[in-house]
């Protein structure tokens, strides 16, 4: 099953904006028209990327290109701030309405909560992001790091209501097996302590849509006599372990039979799982989207999904 809003399909590879909010409005507007002459329509935001600069960014070249119908927006809400859990009604609403204003929409196709705050009862979350579909302010919702238990919570109360389900998750998975959460309150479904998670969502038929799903650069081979994985944000440290160096061993070796690259490898095995997946990247050129785009329909045999896995 696909991810599919207002007749709307999303990519399989999903373009992320958190790099946006260093740029400069011309940058950002280059980068953008070329992600999306390569082919990409589908967009990953969030009101805390910048600050709220990455929306704003986007808004503008939105308003510029006059595009809007024919792209597919994705922004998230309710961050921690100062150790402060935001899964609270005001601030839903107030992250909601931030958003909007900044990417000049009306609406998005899919809103995400950024993070679970576990001491809030799902009837009471699932009640507010109800009310925002029904203010014609989101299309469909979902959730970002949340545990599949209080997924499948938040749905049974939705059925229970006659509310539309949960639409999608937005866990990280990748290859690459984190030692420890990048960043507070994150959940991966990756490696051997994911197996339960993964096999929820095979169940259930919800797309994941996988964060850091080529694991902040960790694909990308080291520089020669390097001793730790070079990355474009310094939460790659959590991927830097001997494990992980045989597993970015082996997709290069599987890469180098199928003529592919590492990365491209480790792309092709999140979208190769017996669940739905849309793998969300931070292409930094039209290049780069397009190289990644060309695998969306193709998938790796099971047996080689094991072999990276090192199972």
């Amino acid at each position: 099953m696909s991810l599919v809003v207002n007749g709307k399909s999303a990519d399989r590879i999903i373009q992320g904006t958190a790099q946006l909010s260093p740029l400069a409005q011309a940058q950002a507007n280059a980068l953008l028209d070329d992600v999306v002459a390569a082919g990409a329509t589908t967009f990953d935001l969030a009101e805390n990327y910048g600050g709220g600069k990455s929306e704003a960014l986007f808004g503008n070249w939105l308003a510029e290109r006059g595009n809007r119908d024919d792209l597919f927006i994705i922004t998230k809400g309710a961050h921690p701030y100062g150790g402060r859990g935001r899964v609270t009604r005001a601030d839903i609403e107030a992250d909601v309405t931030g958003s909007l204003e900044r990417l000049g929409c009306g609406f998005v196709e899919l809103y995400l909560l950024h993070r679970d705050d576990e001491s809030v009862p799902v009837g009471e979350v699932v009640d507010v992001l109800h009310g925002l579909k029904a203010r014609g302010l989101v299309s469909a919702y979902g959730l970002s790091n949340w545990r599949s238990e209080r997924i499948a919570a938040a749905n049974e109360y939705a059925e229970a209501n006659g509310y539309e389900p949960v639409r999608a998750s937005s866990p990280h998975f990748s290859l690459a097996v984190p030692t420890e959460s990048p960043w507070p309150g994150c959940v991966s479904v990756s490696g051997p302590d994911g197996t339960a998670e993964r096999a929820f969502y095979a169940a259930a038929g919800l797309p994941v849509l996988a964060w850091s799903s080529l694991a902040m650069g960790y694909f990308v081979a080291p520089e020669p006599g390097a001793t730790t994985a070079v990355g474009l944000n310094e939460a790659v440290r959590v991927f830097d372990t001997r494990a992980n160096a045989a597993r970015r061993a082996r997709a290069a070796e599987l890469g180098a039979r199928l003529g592919l690259s590492a990365p491209q490898v480790a792309l092709l095995y999140v979208l190769s799982q017996p669940f739905d997946t849309h793998a969300i990247v931070g292409c930094r050129s039209g290049d780069e989207y397009r190289e990644l785009r060309a695998l969306a329909e193709r998938r790796l045999a099971a047996a080689e999904v094991g072999w990276l896995e090192g199972t």
